[in-house]
């Protein structure tokens, strides 16, 4: 031992991709590992005994070591204050103006293994994924706490990709504050609300901030459909932006209901306004809409009446002009594992077909995948299929990926996983 720490050996070359900047030592990259419990930390050195760094270890995982620092230094409290600090200052330097939500964060990809920290305006949400950051709960928490601005810290290790490090799924916790109601931030100069004890993941997504922005830069005059609407935060950054008519879907009421909060939060009434909001299935709602579709038109507020395009509202569209229809397709991540890829290639196939179907010459559709075993070649490959699929032709406006505090490394492609794509109708 050279150090405080029980040493892994690297095989002979396995220590080029650690010193390119990989966060990750695999079982078949290990010659000797001592034994340790699961989550202990390690210092990782080559077989000709270079220092590489220090993580932790899991001695059954096929990632048997994670990186936390690449410099020797003990792992204790301020380790994690200063990182925090450090991510700090590096990602609000690249955020819009008029934002105070962002991942302050993102696991291996920000050399902390196993650990998410969304922050919303006042409010810190971590969530803790491996057994290597279980251990440092109460650092985190003490850290957080000091970080400028923070009053509150909620622990969402309520996350299935526990059971994979073997550790049980955890009760949302707020640690400091108290939490009463859905957190206030803002989004280029937008209100959003974060239900950070409740929503999903840590209470908002704020990996497609940008494709948010690009909805609000393309919306004018258009008719949109945000489908998974979730917290409608694309609907709202839709009727912003200028849109004439927004239909928001989801198949949860909870949902929409937070989302018609958020645009009241934003000074915008639904009730007083052509915005919409549909629970339901939204591959049957596509399958209804394309079912009385001659044109794009939509329904109107009639009480107890679906909001779905009718072919009723406006008339033949050879004799009168209809706004150009743009949908937004963000769908949860079909494939969060290879075992479902296959299955998840066909959801991804047919609910973009779908879409192309219900779409002209014209009209926008933005698309995308979350599904991180889902490749953007292969995403791309889908909506050729799809597209080929409805007979249609589509030019590509723009191809995104997570927002840049999502953060991805050219060493680390694992940790890429958002894909969205801004199509024009041809």
């Amino acid at each position: 031992m050279h150090g405080r720490y029980p040493i892994v050996t690297v095989a002979p070359g396995r220590e080029v991709p650690l010193l390119a900047g990989h966060p990750w030592i695999f079982s078949n990259g290990v010659k000797n590992a001592p034994s340790i419990p699961a989550g202990s930390l390690v210092e990782v050195r080559s077989s000709d005994d270079r220092f590489l760094g220090i993580g932790t270890f899991h001695p059954g995982n096929t990632i048997r070591v994670r990186i936390l620092t690449r410099t020797q230094e003990p792992i204790e409290k301020d380790f994690f204050t200063r990182r925090f600090m450090s991510l700090m200052d590096s990602k609000r330097r690249f955020l819009p103006p008029h934002t105070d939500g962002f991942r302050l964060v993102h696991a291996d990809a920000d050399q902390l293994p196993g650990l998410v920290v969304d922050l919303y305006a006042d409010t810190a949400v971590f969530q803790i994924h491996t057994a290597g950051m279980e251990g440092f709960r109460d650092w985190i928490v003490q850290a957080l706490g000091e970080l400028p601005g923070v009053q509150r810290v909620v622990e969402r290790s309520d996350v299935e990709a526990r059971k994979a490090e073997g550790l049980s799924l955890l009760s949302p916790r707020v640690h400091r504050g108290t939490v009463k109601e859905p957190v206030k931030f803002q989004e280029q100069g937008m209100v959003m609300l974060a239900d950070v004890v409740e929503g999903q993941k840590t209470g908002f997504f704020l990996d497609q901030r940008e494709a948010r922005a690009l909805v609000r830069e393309t919306a004018r005059g258009m008719r949109v459909v945000n489908l998974f609407s979730y917290s409608c935060a694309f609907g709202i950054a839709a009727w912003v932006g200028g849109a004439s008519e927004v239909i928001n879907v989801d198949s949860s009421e909870m949902a929409l209901q937070w989302g018609a909060q958020m645009f009241l939060a934003n000074g915008i009434d639904p009730a007083k306004e052509n915005i919409f909001f549909h629970p339901g299935d939204v591959f049957e709602y596509l399958e209804s809409a394309l079912s009385r579709s001659i044109d794009h038109s939509f329904a109107g507020k009639a009480e107890g009446s679906p909001a779905l395009p009718n072919s009723d509202a406006m008339g033949d569209s050879s004799s009168a002009k209809r706004n150009p229809l743009y949908v937004i397709c963000d769908p949860p991540a079909f494939a969060k594992s290879r075992l479902n890829l296959e299955g998840a290639k066909k959801a991804y196939l047919r609910l973009n077909t779908l879409c192309f179907r219900l779409l002209r010459s014209g009209d926008l559709f933005l698309t995308s995948s979350c599904s991180g075993m889902l490749s953007q070649e292969e995403f791309l490959h889908l909506l050729r299929l799809a597209i080929g699929r409805a007979g249609k032709e589509a030019r590509i406006l723009r191809i995104l990926g997570q927002s840049p505090d999502h953060t991805r490394t050219l060493a680390f492609p694992e940790g890429v996983y958002l894909k969205t794509v801004l199509l024009e109708v041809l």
